[in-house]
């Protein structure tokens, strides 16, 4: 077990209870997409999962140890675990989207070499339109590759956690599927992936489980398909893919995947 989540409660005390009572097990090499309305917890699960905001009760534990303990080791818990927040510009202070990217391999004492070459390997993946510009400011970005330069340095030191905060959001369309599929070749070598979205066709295309919140509790964990089903289209606020809202028009059976490779096989059966 990588991440043992027990009885986490997290309470602001100008607004009251925002985690109650979690309980959660996350293996190494999951990818969870995390889904509820705004205000249900979703932010505040992830960062107290990564570390940054203690529970008043409850415990987490990562490879067996409590993140909160003592004698955690916070130093070893950062080179393996990545945040990418919300509001990326938070994250931002070097002045190239180069040295921002190179950032966390200096600090964790990368050669030269290795810096370069993964640097403008991210860049050419992330960034084909800049990535042989050194000298590009991350704050001359737009919002949306603001996102994809924060997850490009958390790429950067191979964490085996990442945990992101909608990373698709003010991305359009090519951006989205070429950030999911970097996500998913990320996931594809073992890396853990959590990540908040409120993008139901992008969560059926990469994740394999879904975890609702609702009022800061867990209220359904499940494959996109068990959570994006009928029943649930209004119940938590949390929309429905575009492969579902179809087959339902037209009565195909999407019982078992919601993709839209899934979704074209189906519907080409159905009409054959």
């Amino acid at each position: 077990m990588q991440f043992e989540i027990k009885n986490v409660s997290v309470l602001y005390p100008q607004t009251g209870a925002v985690l109650n009572n979690i309980n959660l097990n996350i293996q190494k090499g999951d990818f969870i997409g995390i889904v509820g309305k705004a205000g249900s917890g979703k932010t505040t699960l992830i960062e107290t999962i990564g570390g940054l905001h203690k529970p008043q009760s409850g415990a987490i534990y990562f490879e067996s140890n409590d993140i909160y303990g003592n004698n955690f080791d916070q130093q070893n818990f950062r080179r393996k675990l990545q945040v990418v927040f919300q509001f990326p510009e938070n994250q931002f202070f070097e002045s190239s989207i180069y040295d921002e990217i190179a950032f966390g391999m200096k600090m964790l004492n990368f050669t030269s070499d290795e810096i370069e070459r993964k640097t403008f390997d991210i860049l050419k993946k992330l960034f084909p339109n800049e990535s042989s510009s050194r000298a590009l400011s991350p704050f001359a970005l737009s919002g949306g590759q603001k996102k994809k330069l924060a997850v490009a340095c958390a790429l950067s030191i191979e964490p085996e956690v990442i945990l992101l905060d909608e990373p698709f959001s003010g991305l359009d369309q090519d951006n989205k599927n070429n950030l999911a599929q970097i996500l998913r070749e990320e996931n594809s070598k073992g890396t853990t992936i959590l990540l908040v979205s409120h993008d139901p066709d992008i969560l059926c295309e990469i994740a394999e489980k879904i975890i609702v919140l609702s009022e800061g509790n867990i209220v359904k964990i499940g494959t996109p398909a068990e959570v994006y089903n009928t029943q649930n289209k209004n119940t938590y606020g949390i929309g429905m893919p575009n492969t579902k809202e179809i087959a339902d028009m037209i009565d195909l059976d999407l019982s078992d995947n919601l993709s839209y490779d899934a979704f074209i096989s189906k519907l080409i059966e159905k009409y054959r």
